[in-house]
């Protein structure tokens, strides 16, 4: 029932946009320069790209504003980026040389002093950061700069990787208050909320000067709107078009698809501050109703694989097996053994003489996310449990608001390379995004030991033993890992996918 289902709506998502491969193409004038400008589509923006507030470092990155001293390669190794190297000098102390030739996008010189001050803005402004880093103090001396932490950080290089470490001149002042002067190709000219970023070349960027004058990003709330909108040369480039429309981009000779696989997967996240969810037999019976297969094929066409953690099994950390299973007469069976049953033969499970009723979070920026949970939805019904979709605009709004049982949710597993930061914020009873508040005590003991273990083996085996933890638990049901997709004309060129999903905008984008 539910393969059909999935199968159907994800025909929907076709049905609601024009084929690309029906498009008629515009008689074409001869460059004999490079674009002066290109757009871009979105199905994100923040409310501002600071890169110290919340995760909106990404962005900063995303749109050429803003680089990191470190950046992940594409094996996901953190490599020189405004740095040109960094050495532990003690147990606490690592010492950062910088590159001589970087100016802010006003001019001015990255010195050691800007650096400094600039992670100490970042440490004030971000509790992430601040808990990633364990910062003790910053010095500044002639082009080093020497971070002393309170603890050993084995990692410095991957957390200085973080888009929220963006390198930025704090008394810099740009056209908008809605980002800071970084050392990026592009400056950012001026945001516009809910609609998009206007940005211009920076000529002095130190990495060699944009091959393309200005940048527009475009943002959408919608993604049948962002591919319409790439159909009709109103963008150049799409980010977030639907997984069941890249088929038919990739028969088109008028687009080229940049794809990777990448790291960001998605979800379901149980509210363990709800009486049922807290049940351990309660919501292994909802994991158990996951068919990761169906969903994965049908919503994501080919573009996902089935997920047995929060990493893909590339990487040295991942778990490569996991209790998961499908199975919905062993759901029913589990519901049984807890004592909720139908009792007045009305069709839905009761608890407490009250029929079970979940609220099921939705939203729309990622097309695939109400199919998803339609089909959850059929699911519990099957089964004999009621309950009511809620769709938001935003889900972390909602999120917070804690009235939810179950709800998608999509991330990056390893932004930085290495499985600490996600275990640190969103598995650890304190984690800042841990929204659902799963608590494990042997869990938040193995992540403060991964803090400060050294050697990428001890590393691995650590993080694959709290993998396991979070496993045996059902704390979370990793549905799959999504492929990152840029959809562009065929005359655009230097837009390439990376596994993390903030690498986007270089000074090599060019409109041919």
């Amino acid at each position: 029932m539910k393969k059909t289902l999935l199968t159907g709506v994800a025909l929907c998502v076709l049905a609601g946009c024009v084929n690309p491969t029906q498009t008629q193409t515009a008689p074409k004038t001869e460059q004999k320069q490079a674009s002066q400008k290109i757009t871009i589509g979105y199905n994100q923006l923040p409310a501002n790209i600071d890169p110290a507030a919340d995760y909106n470092g990404w962005f900063t990155v995303r749109y050429g504003s803003g680089e990191t001293l470190f950046k992940l390669n594409d094996k996901l190794e953190p490599e020189p980026w405004l740095a040109k190297s960094i050495e532990q000098t003690s147990q606490l102390e690592w010492t950062v040389t910088l590159k001589d030739n970087v100016t802010f996008q006003n001019g001015e010189k990255m010195t050691a002093e800007k650096v400094k001050v600039s992670l100490e803005r970042l440490l004030e402004k971000n509790e992430r950061a601040k808990g990633d880093l364990t910062i003790e103090n910053i010095t500044a001396k002639d082009n080093q700069v020497v971070i002393k932490t309170t603890q050993e950080v084995p990692i410095m290089a991957n957390l200085l990787s973080e888009p929220y470490a963006c390198i930025v001149d704090t008394t810099g002042k740009l056209d908008t208050d809605k980002a800071l002067v970084g050392t990026g190709p592009y400056i950012v000219t001026s945001y516009t909320a809910e609609s998009g970023v206007e940005l211009k070349a920076y000529d002095q960027y130190w990495n060699g000067k944009p091959k393309t004058n200005q940048i527009s990003i475009k943002y959408f709330t919608d993604a049948n709107a962002l591919s319409l909108a790439l159909q009709s040369k109103e963008i150049d480039a799409a980010f977030g078009i639907a997984y069941a429309n890249l088929g038919s981009y990739r028969s088109n000779a008028d687009y080229t698809i940049s794809e990777v696989g990448g790291t960001r997967f998605v979800n379901f996240m149980y509210n363990f501050d709800k009486p049922l969810i807290a049940d351990a037999k309660f919501r292994q019976a909802l994991d158990t109703l996951v068919d990761k297969e169906t969903y994965t094929k049908s919503l994501f066409a080919g573009s996902a694989e089935v997920a047995k953690s929060a990493f893909t099994e590339n990487l040295g950390f991942a778990i490569h097996t996991s209790v998961h299973e499908y199975n919905v007469e062993k759901a029913k069976a589990l519901l049984d053994e807890a004592g909720y049953k139908d009792t007045n033969n009305d069709g839905i499970r009761e608890k407490d003489g009250k029929n079970i009723n979940l609220e099921l979070l939705s939203y729309n920026r990622l097309a695939e996310i109400p199919l998803a949970m339609q089909a959850f939805q059929q699911q519990l019904k099957e089964v004999g449990i009621d309950s009511t979709i809620k769709t938001v605009e935003k889900i972390g709004p909602a999120l917070k608001e804690n009235t939810y049982d179950v709800s998608p949710y999509t991330m990056v597993g390893a932004p930085i390379g290495d499985a600490y930061s996600y275990f640190l914020g969103s598995v650890a009873s304190d984690g800042v995004v841990n929204v659902g508040h799963y608590k494990n005590e042997q869990v938040d003991a193995k992540i403060k030991e991964l803090a400060t273990t050294v050697g990428l083996e001890k590393r691995n085996a650590l993080s694959q033993e709290i993998e396991a933890l979070i496993d045996k638990d059902y704390a979370f049901t990793y549905i799959g890992h999504f492929k990152v997709a840029f959809v562009m004309g065929k005359d655009v060129k230097g837009l390439v996918s990376h596994p993390t999903d903030y690498y986007h905008v270089t000074n090599e984008l060019v409109k041919e």
